[in-house]
């Protein structure tokens, strides 16, 4: 397998003209960020149900990790019926929370991508291979902690979805890709904003699944050691770092770079799901919910910008 297509620390280096750091861009370029969160993330799977009913899909560079990496995936692929089946029909069978008494893990990664997603609503690896949008899975680096943004372009987009999706303490906490172990995304770099910008973003789509008050607290270090006890690095990145990198995100999004325009969608109040909901009910009305409230969140984003101001 040629060197280029495997996974590294630094990812896939963006194609000539793509990265926006020390140059002037010739045109604006569009990017999605789209946030997980376990069941939270059919909040995000209802806004991106409104922006592919809005014409709003296509972006030049999406990022995605653990859940909002499996939504993005059929976003990008333009399978939106796929897409709510996904979130519809299929959670209470993925997360069995009785395995928590037979110290097994919660969440069945097995069952989600092999069974659920290449088989029963398959996603489509020709159609993510077709889209323009350059599709980012975000992973993290086991023996290091740092944060790898895979670039889909083949059908190892299963193999970096389970590893996104092994959230901590909920799963094994990390899956192969190429034989390399990866951790979840999110633990790394949970709202990979700086990385769209470095990119060369500058109209940039966060949809996040937490609301506007929220601050990520740290983890407690007991959880780091129990989730990774094989890699300790990744455990002290979930634990000292995660909250960081998060807050300084949500700071980013407050006060971004001169040029760089940050539109986000989050939602307004409490979800009538948590993190481990099975209920078909509660998953199918925050559904609902999230296309409602990108609806309403909408309107704030049409204010025009200067297009000619320096990035």
């Amino acid at each position: 397998m040629p060197l280029e297509n495997q996974p590294s620390r630094e990812g896939y280096p963006a194609s000539a003209g793509e990265s926006g750091s020390g140059q002037n861009n010739i045109s604006r370029k569009t990017a999605l960020i789209v946030e997980g969160g376990a069941m939270r993330g059919a909040w995000a799977a209802g806004v991106l149900d409104y922006l592919q009913e809005h014409s709003r899909r296509q972006y030049d560079l999406v990022y995605a990790a653990s859940s909002g990496a499996c939504s993005a995936a059929y976003l990008v692929a333009g399978q939106w019926e796929p897409l709510l089946a996904l979130w519809r029909k299929f959670p209470g069978n993925v997360i069995q929370k009785s395995n928590f008494l037979r110290l097994k893990p919660i969440i069945d990664l097995t069952y989600l991508v092999d069974n659920v997603m290449r088989k029963r609503v398959p996603l489509s690896v020709e159609m993510l291979q077709k889209s323009p949008s350059r599709f980012f899975i975000v992973l993290t680096d086991c023996y290091t902690g740092d944060p790898v943004y895979f670039h889909v372009c083949d059908d190892r987009v299963f193999a970096a979805l389970r590893a996104t999706a092994s959230m901590p303490l909920a799963t094994n906490g990390f899956d192969y890709v190429d034989g390399h172990p990866f951790a979840d995304g999110g633990v790394s770099d949970p709202i990979p904003l700086q990385r769209a910008i470095q990119d060369g973003a500058t109209d940039i789509t966060v949809v996040l699944t937490h609301n506007p008050d929220f601050r990520l607290k740290p983890t407690p270090r007991w959880k780091g050691w129990l989730a990774y006890p094989k890699f300790p690095r990744v455990a002290q990145v979930w634990t000292a770092q995660q909250n960081v990198h998060y807050n300084a995100a949500l700071d980013l999004i407050k006060h971004p770079p001169v040029g760089i325009r940050i539109h986000v969608f989050r939602p307004r109040g409490a979800m009538p799901v948590g993190h481990f909901t099975i209920e078909q009910e509660s998953i199918a009305a925050t559904l609902v919910l999230g296309h409602a409230e990108a609806l309403e969140q909408m309107e704030l984003f049409e204010t025009p910008v200067d297009d000619s101001a320096p990035v």
